[in-house]
């Protein structure tokens, strides 16, 4: 039976969740990877896609407090806490700039001073100074919130920050969908259903966006293809979703530091089942900085076709114990790629080709 679920997934036929459940946990890891692999060779060939971007975390003050997280704080009091100003981001971000990213990846805490009118004037100015420069910006889980503080809906919401200069939306803050795993990571995080409603409006209005699963924590592997499902579900209504992004659970500086977070065969096997569950995703996108670059370069042969950004200055998973570095440089980004045994290809925030020399120019 698994080896027919697996020529079937392979040629791009869609599975279904109790047969992607039975392919993590009886599927033979190689055999399981070589499924995905052939499907990624069939889709987009030997080329495997990075963009050159840069992170600006706003502010760690967040009032939400969930136990997975190692970056945020509670209080202005707590002595790691910071919260830049508008003019102190635009700084920051023309500097950032200078190394030649198209996409700057804004989030964030969550604060009442952080609503909806800052991150208007936050991306008006951004756009003024960088015009040339995607605004990949706001989990849906802060939409959720700044619409609340400032009493709008996430339809006036999404409405002014793209008159500001929203371009797409990351897949932060999806967790993991179980309400009873949620409750025990994030109960105080808005629940899986608005986070879905808040997708499905930013489609709606022509935002682009992502999706994520963190896993490798208190989840089952059926649990793992439940999310999985009801993301597919959506873009089956929408087709917004641009790429889909297995996080692995980075436990240190965390609220469970006695887990030892996912193995390599997992990560390798929650990679592999998503390409050949999520038929309708066009990118199974690797966040090396979670996965590391060794375990990065392996999962190109598991289904991986993108490996997210360069990352400059990302301080989220580096709250962990994480010993990956802060940033990659173009040559090495390649590099990991190439030892993947595929071809680089530098892409914008819309999956189109970049000429790096235009860039510089």
């Amino acid at each position: 039976m698994i080896d027919a679920i697996l020529a079937r997934a392979a040629e791009g036929e869609r599975i279904s969740a109790d047969e992607a459940t039975a392919l993590y946990a009886d599927a033979p890891l190689e055999l399981l990877g070589a499924a995905a692999d052939a499907l990624v060779r069939r889709r987009v060939g030997d080329s495997i896609t990075y963009n050159v971007n840069a992170h600006l975390n706003p502010t760690n003050i967040c009032v939400v407090g969930c136990g997975f997280c190692a970056f945020a704080v509670w209080t202005e009091q707590d002595e790691r806490a910071y919260a830049y100003s508008v003019d102190q981001l635009v700084e920051r971000a023309t500097q950032l700039a200078g190394l030649g990213i198209t996409e700057l990846h804004i989030v964030g805490g969550m604060t009442r001073e952080y609503d909806l009118p800052f991150y208007e004037e936050l991306f008006s100015e951004l756009k003024s100074a960088l015009p040339e420069v995607s605004l990949t910006a706001l989990t849906a889980v802060e939409v959720d919130f700044v619409a609340k503080v400032s009493r709008v809906s996430h339809r006036e919401a999404f409405e002014r920050l793209i008159a500001a200069g929203h371009d797409t939306m990351p897949g932060g803050g999806a967790e993991v969908f179980s309400p009873r795993v949620r409750k025990i990571i994030a109960d105080r995080k808005a629940p899986a259903e608005v986070w879905l409603d808040v997708h499905r409006e930013a489609h709606s209005q022509g935002l682009r966006t992502n999706a994520t699963l963190l896993f490798g924590h208190f989840e089952t592997p059926a649990e793992q293809v439940e999310h999985m499902q009801r993301l597919r579900d959506l873009q089956d209504e929408t087709g917004g979703f641009q790429a889909f992004i297995p996080l692995p659970f980075l436990p240190g500086n965390t609220d469970f530091p006695y887990l030892p977070g996912p193995t390599r065969e997992e990560k390798l096997r929650t990679i592999a089942a998503a390409r050949l569950f999520l038929d309708n995703f066009e990118h199974i996108k690797g966040h090396w900085v979670m996965l590391g670059e060794e375990i990065t370069s392996e999962a190109l042969s598991f289904g991986l076709d993108d490996l997210s950004g360069t990352l400059t200055e990302e301080r989220i998973a580096h709250a962990t114990t994480v010993e990956t570095p802060l940033g990659l440089s173009i040559s090495r980004m390649e590099q990991l790629i190439r030892a993947g045994g595929r071809e680089s290809v530098e892409r914008d925030t819309l999956y189109r080709r970049v000429a790096r020399d235009e860039v510089a120019a």
